[in-house]
Protein backbone atom coordinates (compact mmCIF):
# COMPACT_ATOMS: atom_id res chain seq x y z
CA UNK A 1 0.00 0.00 0.00
CA UNK A 2 2.38 2.84 -1.30
CA UNK A 3 5.16 3.57 0.90
CA UNK A 4 3.25 2.57 3.97
CA UNK A 5 3.50 -0.54 6.26
CA UNK A 6 0.51 -2.78 6.09
CA UNK A 7 -0.83 -2.61 9.49
CA UNK A 8 -2.20 -6.74 10.08
CA UNK A 9 -4.45 -7.36 13.47
CA UNK A 10 -3.98 -11.21 14.26
CA UNK A 11 -7.16 -12.81 16.22
CA UNK A 12 -6.23 -16.16 17.48
CA UNK A 13 -6.63 -17.76 20.85
CA UNK A 14 -4.32 -20.89 20.33
CA UNK A 15 -0.64 -19.36 20.62
CA UNK A 16 0.68 -22.39 18.70
CA UNK A 17 -1.53 -21.18 15.62
CA UNK A 18 -0.67 -17.35 16.39
CA UNK A 19 3.22 -17.41 17.05
CA UNK A 20 3.94 -18.71 13.36
CA UNK A 21 1.61 -16.59 11.55
CA UNK A 22 3.02 -13.58 13.56
CA UNK A 23 6.42 -14.18 13.38
CA UNK A 24 5.79 -14.53 9.47
CA UNK A 25 4.25 -11.34 9.18
CA UNK A 26 6.83 -9.47 10.92
CA UNK A 27 9.56 -11.43 8.91
CA UNK A 28 7.60 -10.39 5.30
CA UNK A 29 7.73 -6.82 6.80
CA UNK A 30 4.21 -6.10 8.11
CA UNK A 31 3.54 -4.48 11.51
CA UNK A 32 1.59 -6.78 14.07
CA UNK A 33 -1.33 -6.46 16.48
CA UNK A 34 -2.67 -9.61 18.43
CA UNK A 35 -6.13 -10.15 20.32
CA UNK A 36 -6.94 -13.62 21.93
CA UNK A 37 -10.66 -13.04 21.67
CA UNK A 38 -13.43 -11.04 20.10
CA UNK A 39 -13.85 -8.35 22.54
CA UNK A 40 -9.96 -7.30 22.23
CA UNK A 41 -10.20 -7.37 18.42
CA UNK A 42 -12.75 -5.60 18.50
CA UNK A 43 -10.98 -2.82 21.06
CA UNK A 44 -8.04 -3.21 18.80
CA UNK A 45 -9.71 -2.53 15.58
CA UNK A 46 -11.37 0.61 17.06
CA UNK A 47 -7.96 1.41 18.68
CA UNK A 48 -5.04 0.31 16.02
CA UNK A 49 -7.22 0.41 12.84
CA UNK A 50 -5.50 -1.94 11.05
CA UNK A 51 -5.39 -2.70 7.19
CA UNK A 52 -6.21 -5.88 7.51
CA UNK A 53 -7.71 -8.90 9.98
CA UNK A 54 -6.69 -12.68 10.31
CA UNK A 55 -9.81 -13.89 12.13
CA UNK A 56 -10.55 -17.31 13.68
CA UNK A 57 -13.97 -18.17 14.10
CA UNK A 58 -13.78 -20.10 17.16
CA UNK A 59 -12.89 -17.38 19.88
CA UNK A 60 -13.97 -17.16 23.30
CA UNK A 61 -16.37 -14.66 24.39
CA UNK A 62 -17.81 -13.18 21.87
CA UNK A 63 -16.99 -15.47 18.27
CA UNK A 64 -15.14 -14.99 15.03
CA UNK A 65 -19.22 -14.19 13.94
CA UNK A 66 -20.04 -11.80 16.28
CA UNK A 67 -16.39 -9.73 15.48
CA UNK A 68 -17.78 -9.94 11.80
CA UNK A 69 -21.65 -9.16 12.93
CA UNK A 70 -20.12 -6.08 14.54
CA UNK A 71 -17.54 -4.73 11.46
CA UNK A 72 -20.11 -5.01 8.90
CA UNK A 73 -21.88 -1.92 10.77
CA UNK A 74 -18.80 -0.13 10.46
CA UNK A 75 -18.76 2.02 7.09
CA UNK A 76 -14.56 1.84 7.08
CA UNK A 77 -14.14 -1.52 8.73
CA UNK A 78 -10.77 -3.55 7.67
CA UNK A 79 -11.31 -6.55 5.38
CA UNK A 80 -11.25 -9.50 7.17
CA UNK A 81 -9.80 -12.90 6.30
CA UNK A 82 -11.53 -15.72 8.25
CA UNK A 83 -8.68 -18.55 9.10
CA UNK A 84 -10.94 -21.29 11.02
CA UNK A 85 -10.50 -25.25 11.09
CA UNK A 86 -13.96 -25.25 10.63
CA UNK A 87 -15.53 -27.45 7.94
CA UNK A 88 -18.96 -27.11 7.31
CA UNK A 89 -20.00 -25.14 4.34
CA UNK A 90 -22.65 -23.62 5.99
CA UNK A 91 -19.75 -21.87 8.27
CA UNK A 92 -18.16 -20.48 4.93
CA UNK A 93 -21.39 -19.30 3.77
CA UNK A 94 -22.04 -17.67 7.05
CA UNK A 95 -19.57 -16.01 7.00
CA UNK A 96 -18.50 -14.26 3.37
CA UNK A 97 -22.49 -12.92 4.09
CA UNK A 98 -21.38 -11.42 7.35
CA UNK A 99 -18.39 -9.72 4.95
CA UNK A 100 -15.20 -12.08 5.05
CA UNK A 101 -13.22 -10.73 2.37
CA UNK A 102 -11.70 -14.55 2.21
CA UNK A 103 -11.52 -18.19 3.49
CA UNK A 104 -8.19 -20.22 4.61
CA UNK A 105 -8.22 -23.54 5.89
CA UNK A 106 -6.71 -24.17 9.25
CA UNK A 107 -3.90 -25.28 9.82
CA UNK A 108 -1.93 -22.96 7.01
CA UNK A 109 0.43 -25.04 5.05
CA UNK A 110 1.40 -22.88 2.86
CA UNK A 111 2.01 -19.32 3.79
CA UNK A 112 2.18 -18.56 0.10
CA UNK A 113 -1.17 -18.86 0.01
CA UNK A 114 -1.47 -16.29 2.63
CA UNK A 115 0.64 -14.24 1.31
CA UNK A 116 -1.60 -14.19 -1.99
CA UNK A 117 -4.59 -13.76 -0.40
CA UNK A 118 -3.54 -11.33 1.88
CA UNK A 119 -2.24 -9.45 -0.83
CA UNK A 120 -5.19 -9.19 -2.73
CA UNK A 121 -7.03 -8.04 0.27
CA UNK A 122 -4.42 -5.33 0.75
CA UNK A 123 -4.79 -4.27 -2.70
CA UNK A 124 -8.68 -4.46 -3.43
CA UNK A 125 -8.52 -2.04 -0.23
CA UNK A 126 -6.46 0.71 -1.37
CA UNK A 127 -8.39 0.67 -4.33
CA UNK A 128 -11.85 1.03 -2.08
CA UNK A 129 -10.05 4.02 -0.39
CA UNK A 130 -8.83 5.29 -3.54
CA UNK A 131 -12.65 5.18 -5.16
CA UNK A 132 -13.71 7.00 -1.77
CA UNK A 133 -11.12 9.44 -1.51
CA UNK A 134 -12.72 10.23 -5.42
CA UNK A 135 -15.73 10.24 -4.85
CA UNK A 136 -15.24 12.07 -2.19
CA UNK A 137 -13.26 14.62 -3.77
CA UNK A 138 -16.36 15.05 -6.40
CA UNK A 139 -18.71 15.54 -3.89
CA UNK A 140 -17.31 18.27 -2.16
CA UNK A 141 -15.83 19.76 -5.51
CA UNK A 142 -19.86 19.93 -7.26
CA UNK A 143 -21.22 20.69 -3.68
CA UNK A 144 -19.15 23.66 -3.46
CA UNK A 145 -18.92 25.56 -6.90
CA UNK A 146 -20.04 28.58 -7.39
CA UNK A 147 -23.12 26.91 -9.28
CA UNK A 148 -25.59 24.96 -9.78
CA UNK A 149 -25.39 21.46 -10.20
CA UNK A 150 -28.48 19.14 -10.89
CA UNK A 151 -30.10 16.08 -12.08
CA UNK A 152 -33.27 15.34 -13.43
CA UNK A 153 -34.48 11.53 -13.53
CA UNK A 154 -36.91 10.94 -16.86
CA UNK A 155 -40.11 12.85 -15.56
CA UNK A 156 -37.71 15.61 -14.88
CA UNK A 157 -37.80 15.18 -11.40
CA UNK A 158 -35.08 16.64 -9.64
CA UNK A 159 -32.49 13.54 -8.06
CA UNK A 160 -29.74 15.39 -7.05
CA UNK A 161 -28.71 18.99 -6.57
CA UNK A 162 -25.91 21.12 -4.71
CA UNK A 163 -25.92 23.11 -1.98
CA UNK A 164 -26.05 26.22 -4.26
CA UNK A 165 -29.61 25.84 -4.25
CA UNK A 166 -29.73 28.40 -1.34
CA UNK A 167 -27.34 31.09 -2.42
CA UNK A 168 -29.33 30.74 -5.76
CA UNK A 169 -32.83 30.11 -4.98
CA UNK A 170 -33.46 30.51 -1.44
CA UNK A 171 -34.11 26.71 -1.17
CA UNK A 172 -31.79 24.17 1.15
CA UNK A 173 -31.66 20.81 -0.77
CA UNK A 174 -33.61 19.08 1.63
CA UNK A 175 -36.33 21.80 0.53
CA UNK A 176 -35.53 21.27 -3.13
CA UNK A 177 -35.41 17.23 -3.60
CA UNK A 178 -39.13 17.13 -1.17
CA UNK A 179 -41.06 19.32 -3.68
CA UNK A 180 -42.44 17.60 -6.28
CA UNK A 181 -41.67 19.46 -10.13
CA UNK A 182 -39.41 22.13 -8.28
CA UNK A 183 -37.05 22.95 -11.21
CA UNK A 184 -39.89 23.50 -13.85
CA UNK A 185 -41.82 25.02 -11.17
CA UNK A 186 -38.65 27.76 -10.42
CA UNK A 187 -38.60 28.37 -14.43
CA UNK A 188 -40.11 31.57 -14.86
CA UNK A 189 -44.32 31.25 -16.74
CA UNK A 190 -42.84 32.89 -19.57
CA UNK A 191 -40.06 30.59 -20.18
CA UNK A 192 -41.26 27.43 -18.66
CA UNK A 193 -42.60 25.57 -21.89
CA UNK A 194 -39.52 26.87 -23.85
CA UNK A 195 -37.13 25.06 -21.11
CA UNK A 196 -39.50 21.98 -20.85
CA UNK A 197 -39.94 20.98 -24.14
CA UNK A 198 -35.72 21.35 -24.26
CA UNK A 199 -35.36 19.18 -21.11
CA UNK A 200 -37.60 16.41 -22.63
CA UNK A 201 -35.89 16.83 -25.95
CA UNK A 202 -32.15 16.17 -24.27
CA UNK A 203 -34.02 13.26 -22.45
CA UNK A 204 -34.10 11.05 -26.46
CA UNK A 205 -31.30 8.78 -27.83
CA UNK A 206 -28.24 10.59 -29.07
CA UNK A 207 -29.54 14.03 -28.48
CA UNK A 208 -26.69 16.54 -27.93
CA UNK A 209 -25.85 18.92 -24.80
CA UNK A 210 -28.20 21.99 -25.23
CA UNK A 211 -27.61 24.94 -23.74
CA UNK A 212 -30.69 27.50 -23.20
CA UNK A 213 -30.58 31.36 -21.47
CA UNK A 214 -33.83 31.27 -19.65
CA UNK A 215 -35.02 32.78 -15.85
CA UNK A 216 -35.83 30.95 -12.78
CA UNK A 217 -37.39 32.42 -9.76
CA UNK A 218 -35.93 33.02 -6.14
CA UNK A 219 -37.78 31.78 -3.18
CA UNK A 220 -38.65 35.51 -2.56
CA UNK A 221 -39.78 36.06 -6.10
CA UNK A 222 -36.97 37.96 -7.54
CA UNK A 223 -36.18 37.29 -11.46
CA UNK A 224 -32.73 35.66 -11.86
CA UNK A 225 -31.54 35.44 -14.81
CA UNK A 226 -28.92 31.70 -15.87
CA UNK A 227 -27.67 29.90 -18.28
CA UNK A 228 -28.89 25.97 -18.29
CA UNK A 229 -26.79 23.93 -19.68
CA UNK A 230 -28.51 20.01 -20.04
CA UNK A 231 -25.89 17.41 -20.42
CA UNK A 232 -27.93 13.95 -21.23
CA UNK A 233 -26.81 10.66 -19.56
CA UNK A 234 -24.91 7.93 -21.42
CA UNK A 235 -27.12 6.04 -23.68
CA UNK A 236 -24.87 3.13 -24.47
CA UNK A 237 -25.83 1.05 -21.52
CA UNK A 238 -29.19 2.96 -19.94
CA UNK A 239 -32.33 1.28 -20.14
CA UNK A 240 -34.94 3.65 -21.41
CA UNK A 241 -36.86 3.74 -18.11
CA UNK A 242 -33.09 4.88 -16.50
CA UNK A 243 -32.15 7.69 -18.19
CA UNK A 244 -32.01 10.70 -16.78
CA UNK A 245 -30.34 14.82 -17.38
CA UNK A 246 -26.73 16.66 -15.85
CA UNK A 247 -26.63 19.86 -15.78
CA UNK A 248 -25.35 22.96 -14.77
CA UNK A 249 -27.22 26.33 -14.11
CA UNK A 250 -24.63 29.44 -14.24
CA UNK A 251 -26.40 33.11 -12.62
CA UNK A 252 -25.95 35.53 -15.17
CA UNK A 253 -27.98 37.71 -13.70
CA UNK A 254 -25.37 40.76 -12.89
CA UNK A 255 -24.39 40.11 -16.59
CA UNK A 256 -27.81 40.84 -17.83
CA UNK A 257 -28.29 43.81 -16.08
CA UNK A 258 -25.23 45.36 -16.59
CA UNK A 259 -25.81 45.16 -20.35
CA UNK A 260 -29.35 46.42 -20.11
CA UNK A 261 -27.85 48.98 -17.90
CA UNK A 262 -25.50 49.88 -20.21
CA UNK A 263 -27.66 49.87 -23.60
CA UNK A 264 -29.62 52.51 -21.15
CA UNK A 265 -27.35 54.39 -20.06
CA UNK A 266 -26.42 55.13 -23.97
CA UNK A 267 -29.65 55.77 -24.86
CA UNK A 268 -29.95 58.75 -21.85
CA UNK A 269 -26.74 59.78 -23.06
CA UNK A 270 -27.61 60.73 -26.45
CA UNK A 271 -31.27 61.93 -25.14
CA UNK A 272 -29.12 64.37 -22.21
CA UNK A 273 -26.78 65.50 -24.92
CA UNK A 274 -29.89 66.41 -27.12
CA UNK A 275 -31.71 67.65 -24.36
CA UNK A 276 -28.54 70.22 -22.94
CA UNK A 277 -28.18 71.78 -26.29
CA UNK A 278 -32.02 71.94 -26.67
CA UNK A 279 -31.88 73.70 -23.63
CA UNK A 280 -28.85 75.85 -24.31
CA UNK A 281 -30.21 76.85 -27.78
CA UNK A 282 -33.62 77.66 -26.60
CA UNK A 283 -32.52 79.28 -23.83
CA UNK A 284 -31.93 82.71 -25.26
CA UNK A 285 -34.65 83.59 -27.35
CA UNK A 286 -36.61 82.22 -24.78
CA UNK A 287 -35.24 85.06 -22.58
CA UNK A 288 -36.28 87.58 -25.46
CA UNK A 289 -40.04 86.54 -25.75
CA UNK A 290 -40.38 86.57 -22.07
CA UNK A 291 -39.08 90.01 -21.97
CA UNK A 292 -41.52 90.87 -25.06
CA UNK A 293 -44.49 89.26 -22.98
CA UNK A 294 -43.29 91.51 -19.86
CA UNK A 295 -43.26 94.65 -21.93
CA UNK A 296 -46.47 93.79 -23.65
CA UNK A 297 -48.66 92.51 -20.47
CA UNK A 298 -46.91 96.31 -18.67
CA UNK A 299 -48.68 98.22 -21.72
CA UNK A 300 -52.00 96.23 -22.29
CA UNK A 301 -52.89 94.64 -18.95
CA UNK A 302 -56.07 93.08 -20.12
CA UNK A 303 -54.01 91.26 -22.54
CA UNK A 304 -55.00 87.42 -22.48
CA UNK A 305 -52.18 86.72 -24.82
CA UNK A 306 -49.79 88.25 -23.37
CA UNK A 307 -50.79 86.04 -20.09
CA UNK A 308 -50.67 82.85 -21.81
CA UNK A 309 -46.93 83.52 -23.04
CA UNK A 310 -45.52 84.60 -19.79
CA UNK A 311 -47.48 81.04 -18.22
CA UNK A 312 -45.53 79.16 -20.88
CA UNK A 313 -42.45 81.04 -20.95
CA UNK A 314 -42.22 79.83 -17.18
CA UNK A 315 -43.48 76.19 -17.13
CA UNK A 316 -40.65 76.09 -20.46
CA UNK A 317 -37.76 77.70 -17.70
CA UNK A 318 -38.64 75.44 -15.37
CA UNK A 319 -37.82 72.20 -17.41
CA UNK A 320 -34.60 73.80 -18.64
CA UNK A 321 -33.50 74.01 -15.15
CA UNK A 322 -34.44 70.82 -14.55
CA UNK A 323 -32.46 69.07 -17.27
CA UNK A 324 -29.60 71.86 -15.95
CA UNK A 325 -30.26 69.61 -12.24
CA UNK A 326 -30.30 66.88 -13.57
CA UNK A 327 -26.96 67.45 -15.43
CA UNK A 328 -24.96 68.20 -12.15
CA UNK A 329 -23.50 65.55 -9.98
CA UNK A 330 -25.06 64.35 -6.97
CA UNK A 331 -23.46 65.13 -3.59
CA UNK A 332 -22.95 61.36 -1.98
CA UNK A 333 -22.25 60.96 2.01
CA UNK A 334 -21.77 56.99 2.28
CA UNK A 335 -21.64 54.90 5.20
CA UNK A 336 -23.44 51.73 6.26
CA UNK A 337 -26.66 50.63 6.17
CA UNK A 338 -28.83 48.10 5.78
CA UNK A 339 -31.09 47.39 2.35
CA UNK A 340 -33.95 45.74 3.96
CA UNK A 341 -34.44 48.79 6.41
CA UNK A 342 -34.50 51.40 3.74
CA UNK A 343 -36.86 49.11 2.05
CA UNK A 344 -39.11 49.50 5.13
CA UNK A 345 -38.27 53.14 6.21
CA UNK A 346 -39.50 53.90 2.39
CA UNK A 347 -42.97 52.21 2.74
CA UNK A 348 -43.54 53.62 6.18
CA UNK A 349 -43.09 57.06 5.01
CA UNK A 350 -45.55 56.34 2.17
CA UNK A 351 -48.16 54.77 4.40
CA UNK A 352 -50.47 57.47 4.06
CA UNK A 353 -50.53 57.11 0.53
CA UNK A 354 -51.09 53.43 0.50
CA UNK A 355 -53.54 53.90 3.06
CA UNK A 356 -56.04 56.50 0.86
CA UNK A 357 -55.68 53.97 -1.96
CA UNK A 358 -56.01 50.93 -0.13
CA UNK A 359 -52.47 49.27 -1.21
CA UNK A 360 -50.77 47.25 -0.07
CA UNK A 361 -46.77 45.99 -0.07
CA UNK A 362 -45.52 42.34 -0.17
CA UNK A 363 -42.22 42.26 1.20
CA UNK A 364 -39.67 39.39 0.88
CA UNK A 365 -36.38 40.63 1.93
CA UNK A 366 -33.48 37.94 2.46
CA UNK A 367 -31.79 37.18 5.47
CA UNK A 368 -28.68 37.68 6.04
CA UNK A 369 -27.93 40.54 2.86
CA UNK A 370 -24.61 41.85 3.50
CA UNK A 371 -24.69 46.14 4.35
CA UNK A 372 -23.78 48.60 1.61
CA UNK A 373 -21.47 51.92 2.24
CA UNK A 374 -23.67 53.83 0.37
CA UNK A 375 -25.37 57.05 1.51
CA UNK A 376 -28.84 55.54 3.68
CA UNK A 377 -30.64 59.16 2.92
CA UNK A 378 -30.60 59.29 -0.78
CA UNK A 379 -31.18 55.49 -0.99
CA UNK A 380 -34.44 55.82 0.71
CA UNK A 381 -35.06 59.01 -1.08
CA UNK A 382 -34.36 56.39 -4.80
CA UNK A 383 -36.78 53.92 -3.48
CA UNK A 384 -39.32 56.14 -1.99
CA UNK A 385 -39.75 57.49 -5.91
CA UNK A 386 -39.75 53.64 -7.08
CA UNK A 387 -42.41 52.68 -4.54
CA UNK A 388 -44.36 55.96 -5.29
CA UNK A 389 -43.93 55.56 -8.95
CA UNK A 390 -45.50 51.67 -9.15
CA UNK A 391 -48.18 52.99 -6.86
CA UNK A 392 -49.36 55.97 -8.65
CA UNK A 393 -49.74 53.39 -12.12
CA UNK A 394 -51.76 51.32 -10.41
CA UNK A 395 -55.30 50.43 -9.58
CA UNK A 396 -56.78 50.91 -6.55
CA UNK A 397 -56.31 47.79 -4.06
CA UNK A 398 -53.37 46.69 -5.68
CA UNK A 399 -50.09 45.07 -4.12
CA UNK A 400 -46.32 46.23 -4.76
CA UNK A 401 -43.77 43.16 -4.53
CA UNK A 402 -40.33 44.39 -3.15
CA UNK A 403 -38.08 41.49 -2.81
CA UNK A 404 -34.32 41.37 -2.09
CA UNK A 405 -31.81 39.31 -2.88
CA UNK A 406 -28.03 38.60 -3.85
CA UNK A 407 -25.98 38.21 -7.23
CA UNK A 408 -22.28 38.12 -6.61
CA UNK A 409 -21.03 41.47 -5.47
CA UNK A 410 -24.31 43.31 -5.66
CA UNK A 411 -27.42 43.07 -3.90
CA UNK A 412 -30.68 43.50 -6.30
CA UNK A 413 -33.74 45.25 -5.31
CA UNK A 414 -36.80 44.06 -7.40
CA UNK A 415 -39.88 46.93 -7.42
CA UNK A 416 -42.64 44.97 -9.23
CA UNK A 417 -45.97 45.70 -9.44
CA UNK A 418 -49.28 45.43 -12.34
CA UNK A 419 -49.91 48.93 -13.91
CA UNK A 420 -53.05 49.46 -15.15
CA UNK A 421 -51.90 50.30 -18.54
CA UNK A 422 -48.36 49.68 -20.38
CA UNK A 423 -45.96 52.36 -19.48
CA UNK A 424 -45.28 54.28 -22.58
CA UNK A 425 -42.09 55.09 -23.67
CA UNK A 426 -40.07 53.64 -20.98
CA UNK A 427 -36.58 55.13 -21.90
CA UNK A 428 -37.47 58.49 -21.11
CA UNK A 429 -38.72 57.88 -17.66
CA UNK A 430 -35.19 58.63 -16.04
CA UNK A 431 -34.75 61.87 -18.22
CA UNK A 432 -36.74 64.80 -16.93
CA UNK A 433 -38.85 66.01 -19.62
CA UNK A 434 -42.17 65.99 -18.05
CA UNK A 435 -43.53 68.96 -15.89
CA UNK A 436 -44.52 68.69 -12.13
CA UNK A 437 -43.32 66.47 -9.43
CA UNK A 438 -44.44 62.94 -10.42
CA UNK A 439 -42.00 61.57 -12.89
CA UNK A 440 -39.31 64.00 -11.38
CA UNK A 441 -38.18 61.61 -8.67
CA UNK A 442 -37.24 58.45 -11.21
CA UNK A 443 -34.61 60.74 -13.07
CA UNK A 444 -32.89 62.24 -9.52
CA UNK A 445 -33.15 58.16 -8.76
CA UNK A 446 -31.63 56.82 -11.82
CA UNK A 447 -28.24 59.75 -11.02
CA UNK A 448 -28.47 58.64 -7.60
CA UNK A 449 -27.90 55.37 -7.97
CA UNK A 450 -25.87 55.72 -10.94
CA UNK A 451 -22.90 57.93 -8.68
CA UNK A 452 -23.22 55.11 -5.99
CA UNK A 453 -21.53 52.46 -8.48
CA UNK A 454 -24.93 51.10 -9.50
CA UNK A 455 -27.99 50.48 -12.08
CA UNK A 456 -31.37 50.93 -12.55
CA UNK A 457 -33.36 49.50 -15.21
CA UNK A 458 -36.82 49.25 -15.88
CA UNK A 459 -38.52 46.35 -17.65
CA UNK A 460 -42.18 45.23 -18.49
CA UNK A 461 -42.46 40.83 -18.76
CA UNK A 462 -45.68 40.16 -19.68
CA UNK A 463 -48.39 41.90 -17.62
CA UNK A 464 -45.74 42.78 -14.89
CA UNK A 465 -43.57 46.04 -14.97
CA UNK A 466 -40.32 45.78 -12.42
CA UNK A 467 -37.55 48.37 -11.35
CA UNK A 468 -34.81 46.48 -11.30
CA UNK A 469 -32.24 48.32 -8.61
CA UNK A 470 -28.34 46.91 -8.20
CA UNK A 471 -26.16 48.26 -5.78
CA UNK A 472 -22.46 47.29 -4.83
CA UNK A 473 -22.13 45.15 -1.69
CA UNK A 474 -19.44 46.77 0.72
CA UNK A 475 -16.32 44.10 0.80
CA UNK A 476 -15.99 45.23 4.54
CA UNK A 477 -18.86 44.17 5.71
CA UNK A 478 -20.02 41.04 4.09
CA UNK A 479 -20.75 38.22 5.75
CA UNK A 480 -19.40 34.45 4.70
CA UNK A 481 -20.93 32.97 2.01
CA UNK A 482 -24.04 30.39 2.46
CA UNK A 483 -22.25 27.71 1.18
CA UNK A 484 -19.53 27.91 3.79
CA UNK A 485 -23.07 27.28 6.35
CA UNK A 486 -24.76 24.42 7.13
CA UNK A 487 -28.53 24.10 6.08
CA UNK A 488 -29.37 24.06 9.89
CA UNK A 489 -27.14 27.61 10.51
CA UNK A 490 -29.80 29.07 7.63
CA UNK A 491 -33.37 30.09 8.44
CA UNK A 492 -35.52 30.27 5.33
CA UNK A 493 -36.53 33.62 3.41
CA UNK A 494 -38.57 35.83 5.78
CA UNK A 495 -41.87 36.79 3.50
CA UNK A 496 -44.15 39.59 5.38
CA UNK A 497 -46.94 41.26 4.11
CA UNK A 498 -47.56 44.89 4.73
CA UNK A 499 -50.62 46.91 4.84
CA UNK A 500 -50.96 50.32 6.10
CA UNK A 501 -51.55 50.71 9.72
CA UNK A 502 -51.48 46.97 10.77
CA UNK A 503 -47.83 46.76 10.71
CA UNK A 504 -46.26 43.31 9.55
CA UNK A 505 -47.50 39.91 9.99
Amino acid sequence: MSDKIAKILVVEDDENVRHPVCTWLDLSGYAVTEAVDGLRALAAIAAERPDAVLLDLRLPGLDGFGVLESLSHISDAPPVIVISGQDGIEGVIRAFRLGAADYLQKPILSFDLLAHALGAVLERQKLSRAVRQAENRYFNLVQNLPLLVFVLDGQLELAFVNKFCRPLLGFTRAEALATPGFFIGRVHPEDRDRVEACLRRSLSPQERTRTEECRLLHKNGATIHILLRAIPSSRDSTPESDLTIEGIVVDITDRVELERFVVQEEKLKTLGAISAEVAHEIRNPLFSIAGFAHRLQARMPDNREAGIILSEARRLEDILDKISNYLHPVDLRPRLCSLGAIVTAALDFLAPEFSARGLAANTELSPGLPDLRLDPDLLTQVMTSLVRFAASRMTLGGTIRLATSRHSRYAHCDVAFHPSRNIIDPEVLFLPFEEGDERMGLPLAYRIVKNMGGSLTFSQPGNEAAFTLQLPIDPLADTPDDNDRSDDELEDTAESVWRPGNGRT
